[in-house]
């Protein structure tokens, strides 16, 4: 039998097994499980009242196993389902009432600062319009001596205990034969089914260690919408941040370094 499952979402991947409260867009329920190990890195999980049910029981039986409502699940899915779940110390309630203006619309806004985002690649410079023939920037795209092509996207870091996810706009270079294909189907709804293009992430982001070049993948959506970027899994804390969550207070950190800049 197969150790793997195909979801709509994540494709191909690891079979896991979470309870039945746990999937879909549950958040802060708790994520109970064993260590994971080499050979079983996605164990078992159930959220915290599945866990009364297991102690109360002394341990899973056929009718706490019942109760629980297990479901198969992808790796992908039970990542996620983990980072929204887990339980943290701090939230972003206290943010709910506060107001700021965003530099785009120009209006004010109530609550917290989830996006972020850079107006052009790092490597773009105002003295490059006026040559419109090699360089051209868009709210989308942009080219430098028609020779270097990029793509405008989002990074979405999933913000731990919560269903939200905190997101940094920023701009990723394609090869040219992508940025043509990217082009070419901008206004064609089956734009989504362009493959992943290899990208590499061209903004700084003071927040970070040095974030340029790093290795990702740009994931083309529906027409209105930018593509999402997938960072390759490293040690880098953007990275980190992207696959495993990035926490509430994080976020508060990022928010009020940006503000004050503001």
């Amino acid at each position: 039998m197969s150790d793997t499952v195909h979801c709509a979402t994540h494709g191909e991947n690891d079979k896991a097994y979470v309870c039945a409260h746990l999937i879909g867009d549950s958040n802060g329920l708790g994520f109970n499980r064993n260590d994971p190990t080499d050979d079983n890195p996605f164990p078992d999980a159930w959220c915290d009242d599945c866990e009364i049910i297991r102690v109360t029981s002394d341990g899973w039986d056929e009718q706490s196993e019942k109760l629980a409502g297990i479901k198969l699940i992808c790796s992908g899915c039970y990542r996620r389902a983990r980072i929204r779940n887990t339980r943290t110390a701090s939230n972003l309630d206290d943010l709910n009432d506060l107001r700021w203006k965003c530099h785009t619309c120009d209006e004010w806004h109530t609550g917290p600062i989830l996006d972020f985002s850079s107006d052009f690649p790092d490597y773009w410079r105002s003295e490059y319009a006026a040559d419109a023939n090699e360089n051209r920037l868009t709210k989308d795209t942009c080219v430098i001596a028609n020779q270097d092509f990029f793509v405008r996207g989002v990074l979405e870091l999933p913000i731990v205990g919560t269903g939200q996810c905190f997101c940094w706009g920023v701009w990723g270079s394609v090869s040219r034969d992508n940025f043509q294909k990217f082009e070419a189907m901008y206004h064609d709804p089956k734009r989504v089914e362009l493959p992943p293009m290899f990208s590499w992430l061209s903004n700084s982001i003071s927040e970070y260690p040095d974030t340029l070049n790093l290795k990702m993948y740009a994931h083309t959506q529906i027409i209105g919408q930018y593509p999402k970027f997938e960072l390759e899994p490293t040690d880098h804390p953007l990275s980190q941040e992207f696959h495993n969550g990035i926490t509430p207070e994080r976020v508060k950190e990022i928010m009020r370094n940006r503000l004050r800049d503001l």
